[in-house]
């Protein structure tokens, strides 16, 4: 078993909170952090000692300190089939009863409630945009609501997330533990049994205490939280077995642990309309994903503030409301805090809802609330900023802000505005499947979870503080960013023979060859002409750049974020791999016929050398690592190549 299917870490998001500030390691990016990185995500798999640290089977907190490795994120097939059998499936965590599909749950209030928000959200984007509607034959596609009450349908348990790290947002308890689910269905067409995950995920947040009596008794002259850490160290267990250990009356996933009465939240994420690249061809493409986080209140749920999501709209109606932003900004002790990447802000400047977009992340100003409201020279004046960790200077300040909203955390170096995918459920496939489920910022978040949950659990200090949400085990490889000039991220460089290229984010390029060198290599770059509303967003000047040798340049229009060179395989260079190239067209004009896309895509695929993509080698933005048919490994795509990350042609 790999050590990222028991440990890999979260959803500052989710990946899927849908709200959690962006995290990142602690200190400064550097080389020594890479091979850390590598070995708590799974691209290494280390010994485990095997001896279960933290509770004894009665439950007792143990007093030896703790040993193995903990849990952070379990996404390991097997385990969370085991934990969906034992009432961790999503039925019976919102409504206390198992159910075969979503149409099961048409009934109950807590689905309703979030149902009733999301078609609102919905019907909101259709009467803004007359060509906006579900299906193909529609130029902006809509999510289609009738997946929410299908016999087909159905939210798969795609990950367990432990995040005691989150202490520091809420000190009365014990950081959370997530439970992500992931919207899928299986049908038949034209006699094929057809199955496949859409770009949607549920999470479902429980706090963490410690029990009333017993372990506070047991933990005198403790850390308070220590013991909740422990329980998260079950030894050397892999599938049924450590599902059971998690799930049992010691575990974490006890039901005790998992009791309505410690339910905090239920947040969404969903793509809900996705303009292909012929429509939107400068940007190629666009897509839009609703943000929400609901709480219980009664039987049901109600649509709640953002965590550090400004009401942009609302503030600038409001100008004592604004100022007052401006003044909490102002204050030092916040500023502290903002800088440590630990800051809550008031709730009273929140919205309900925050929409992401894609491509381009940070690159596009809809996706940076904060810079929305205020500009650099209002900041100018503020005290400590140069004697800060990572803000140091306005823009500084105003990215770590940005970050820290829900739509700049969900659209930092993500997997088309996730952090988390789930695990290909068929390890054997190789269509329509990711190599890498997690995303660059995912994956740099977990060696700071691994230390923060070691030192709690051994009655150590913990370091709350977190690094700017772009930060990533491989900083300075292809790909990752890098500063442009702005003293705040100096510490951003690149690799040996790579450039900081600007394309288009006006503090952070990309490390990237100065020109196309390989297959995969960027071959058509402009500038960013970013406006609040998202869809108007253009880039502008780009310039086809030549690839190398007999390679061709895939350019922006027809879906290639910065163009991609692509090369026949005959002759794979270093960093490149043979990969399935679709030919989008013929792909839409199959599936318009109600055929089935496995089939679709299997007729309308050829070969092509693509950048080679795994977990040491990170895709650069607005690319997935997805599985090759054609090759062991994976190829960097644009991530609506994938059928499952997009939300149109789907039939049920």
């Amino acid at each position: 078993m790999s050590f990222q299917g028991r440990v890999a870490g979260t959803l500052a998001l989710l990946a899927a909170s849908a709200c959690a500030p962006a995290p990142a390691p602690t200190g400064q990016p550097s080389a020594e952090l890479s091979a850390e990185a590598r070995a708590v995500t799974g691209h290494e798999t280390p010994t485990v000692d095997g001896s279960a640290g933290g509770e004894s089977a009665g439950g007792e907190p143990a007093d030896a300190g703790v040993t193995g490795d903990p849990v952070l994120l379990l996404t390991e097939t097997a385990a969370l089939r085991q934990l969906d059998a034992a009432g961790l499936d999503f039925g019976t965590i919102l409504s206390g009863r198992r159910v075969r599909s979503l149409a099961a749950l048409s009934g109950d209030r807590r689905f309703s409630d979030l149902r009733a928000a999301l078609q609102a959200d919905v019907d909101a984007v259709a009467a803004s945009d007359p060509r906006a509607g579900v299906g193909m034959k529609n130029s902006h596609r809509l999510f289609d609501m009738s997946w929410l009450s299908s016999e087909k349908t159905r939210l798969e348990l795609i990950g367990v997330v432990n995040r005691v790290d989150r202490q520091p947002f809420e000190p009365a308890h014990c950081g959370e533990t997530r439970l992500i689910y992931r919207l899928a269905y299986t049908t038949e067409l034209a006699g094929e049994p057809l199955s496949s995950r859409l770009p949607m995920t549920v999470n479902v947040v429980f706090w963490q205490d410690p029990e009333e009596a017993g372990e506070a008794e047991a933990s005198a002259g403790a850390p308070r939280c220590r013991d909740v850490a422990r329980r998260w160290f079950p030894g050397e267990l892999a599938g049924a077995a450590l599902a059971d250990a998690l799930r049992g009356p010691a575990g974490p996933l006890s039901p005790a642990r998992l009791a309505a009465s410690r339910l905090k939240s239920v947040e969404l994420n969903v793509q809900s309309v996705r303009w292909p690249a012929v429509v939107h061809p400068s940007l190629a493409g666009h897509a839009e994903y609703v943000l929400r986080v609901f709480h219980p209140e009664g039987e049901g749920l109600v649509p709640s503030p953002l965590e550090n999501t400004p009401d942009v709209a609302r503030l600038k109606q409001d100008k004592r409301r604004r100022e007052a932003l401006l003044a909490w900004l102002r204050d030092p002790g916040n500023l502290e805090a903002i800088d440590a990447g630990t800051a809550v802000m008031p709730e009273e400047f929140a919205a309900t809802k925050s929409v992401s977009v894609a491509p381009r992340g940070f690159a596009r100003l809809a996706n940076r609330p904060f810079s929305q409201l205020f500009k650099p020279a209002e900041l100018e004046s503020l005290a400590g900023l140069e004697g800060a960790e990572h803000l140091r200077t306005p823009r500084g300040l105003l990215r770590r802000l940005d970050g820290l909203a829900c739509s700049g955390c969900h659209e930092a170096r993500s997997v088309a505005g996730f952090h988390l995918l789930g695990e290909e459920p068929d390890p054997t496939s190789r269509l329509d499947a990711l190599e890498l489920f997690t995303s660059p910022h995912l994956d740099g978040e977990l060696p700071r979870r691994d230390r923060y949950v070691r030192a709690l659990a051994e009655g150590e200090a913990v370091d709350d503080r977190r690094p700017l949400s772009e930060f990533e085990p491989h900083q300075g490889a292809y790909g990752t960013h890098c500063g442009l000039g702005d003293p705040a991220f100096s510490a951003y460089a690149c690799d040996e023979g790579l450039v900081c290229r600007d394309v288009g984010d006006p503090e952070l390029g990309a490390c990237l060859p100065a020109k196309p060198t390989y297959a995969g290599d960027p071959c058509e770059v402009g500038r960013m002409r970013t406006r609040q509303v998202a869809h108007q967003d253009r880039c502008v000047g780009q310039t086809r750049e030549r690839c190398p040798g007999g390679a061709v340049c895939n350019p922006n229009n027809i879906g290639f974020p910065q163009g991609m060179c692509i090369d026949d395989c005959d002759q794979l260079k270093p960093g490149e791999n043979c990969g399935a190239m679709v030919s989008l067209r013929p792909f839409n004009n199959c599936i318009a016929r109600r055929e089935p896309f496995t089939k679709c895509l299997g007729v309308t695929t050829r070969k092509a050398a693509m950048r080679t993509c795994g977990s040491d080698v990170p895709c650069r933005d607005d690319y997935i690592c997805a599985r090759s048919p054609n090759a062991d490994g994976g190829v960097c795509l644009p991530p609506y190549f994938l059928f499952q990350l997009r939300v149109d042609g789907h039939v049920l």
